[in-house]
């Protein structure tokens, strides 16, 4: 079975069973590169630039066609006479003959490029919307466990207070806090609703589709040394591939329009037979060549125009070379940056819970005072929501990286 038939075979099983079935990260990619608009249509491009690509073949093979008529004059008394007629043809050499098949090669190698690029994006997408739904959804769970605590702080307030152990100050500090983790759990579950419906486009379906994701592991991160990725990214990534591609047909387009100055040389072979006894078939060959000698200042315009495009073509080059190499560079950076983060805030987590219990301990014995409790629950908070949205950032950066050297 092909790689396609398999992929719209997953897509389908996936579809039918969508709302029972929790789909992975693989399973998702699979689904957009089948079903995802931009993909196909990019597919369909492809197919288009390699069916010119066998249309180019045409201009050097030779041409055959029939003839056939009836015809009659008062020369002959109007009667009718019958013909046949058989003619061949080729063009051994034109101008831009030859490299204009090789320059439909390369647009067809372009477009192929193109397509793995626009998939890569797509997927690049689908990984960095992925993580966010993971990182929402943990971020709800930790809020969610944050008013439950504050929920019973403030049950214990409330009966503190009546008791007159505490001011009613305590209690609103108390309220305000519930208040605020829930505000925050609203925002989470806001945005969580929204990452889904832009998953559910790049996936080709309906934004209102419920996704059930599986959760991975964050601490498992794979990527290759920056030396390693870099050499990956100069021979594998489409994007820099494409351009590529392009000066080589900028290149091919300055010889076709210096070949301009050439002649052209072409060949054919006719048969005719009026089926008349009294005459006699005839046949013949004829070598044809013609030869442009002056045409004003248009050819030689051409190639300065051509010549000036390649040069446009090849500063794209090192551009987009620059700004790859630049992309490369920073998302490494911030994968250092995100490991780096991760281990302070499980230090921070560490920290905080143990703070908290502390706290919690000398509140009850008078010894601290509510804000004291609220700021170290805040800061519980904080580390825990720095260090989900910590790992869970480094998996988007380790996605791009994979997307720059086309191993995603």
């Amino acid at each position: 079975m092909s790689m396609k038939a398999t992929l719209l075979a997953l897509t389908m099983c996936c579809g039918a069973f969508l709302c029972a079935e929790t789909l992975n990260l693989e399973e998702c990619i699979a689904i957009a590169r089948a079903q995802n608009p931009s993909v196909r249509q990019q597919e369909l491009s492809t197919g288009i630039a390699e069916s010119k690509q066998k249309q180019s073949y045409s201009s050097v093979l030779p041409s055959l066609s029939i003839t056939s008529g009836l015809s009659a004059s008062d020369q002959d008394n109007w009667s009718l006479g019958k013909s046949v007629g058989l003619q061949a043809g080729m063009t051994f050499y034109a101008p831009g003959l030859y490299t204009g098949i090789k320059a439909a090669r390369l647009n067809s190698e372009m477009s192929r490029a193109g397509a793995s690029a626009t998939e890569n994006e797509i997927v690049s997408q689908i990984s960095a919307l992925y993580y966010r739904i993971l990182t929402t959804q943990r971020l709800i769970a930790v809020y969610e466990g944050n008013i439950a605590v504050a929920e019973k702080n403030l049950k214990k307030t409330r009966a503190m207070y009546e008791t007159k152990l505490i001011t009613e100050s305590d209690v609103l500090k108390a309220e305000t806090q519930k208040g605020e983790f829930e505000s925050q759990l609203l925002s989470q579950k806001q945005a969580l609703k929204s990452y889904v419906r832009a998953m559910n486009i790049l996936l080709g379906q309906d934004p209102g589709n419920s996704l059930d994701l599986e959760d991975v592991d964050v601490d498992v991160v794979s990527i290759p040394e920056y030396e390693l990725a870099r050499e990956a990214m100069l021979s594998d990534n489409p994007e820099y591939h494409a351009v590529l591609m392009q000066e080589s047909v900028s290149r091919l387009n300055l010889q076709a329009s210096k070949e301009n100055y050439l002649p052209s040389i072409s060949g054919s072979y006719h048969y005719s037979n009026y089926l008349d006894p009294a005459l006699t078939p005839s046949n013949g060959i004829s070598l044809n060549a013609s030869w442009t000698l002056f045409n004003g200042l248009s050819r030689r315009q051409q190639v300065q125009q051509q010549k000036l495009r390649l040069d446009q073509s090849g500063i794209e080059v090192d551009n987009t070379l620059r700004l790859l190499e630049q992309e490369l560079q920073d998302f490494y950076t911030e994968f250092e940056t995100y490991t780096s983060l991760i281990e302070i805030n499980r230090r921070r987590l560490q920290s905080a819970s143990r703070d908290l219990e502390i706290v919690n301990q000398q509140y009850q014995l008078g010894k601290v005072t509510m804000l004291e409790q609220m700021q170290a629950q805040l800061a519980l908070l904080s580390a825990e929501s720095s260090l989900v949205e910590a790992q869970y950032a480094r998996k988007r950066v380790e996605a791009e990286i994979l997307k720059l050297i086309n191993k995603i």
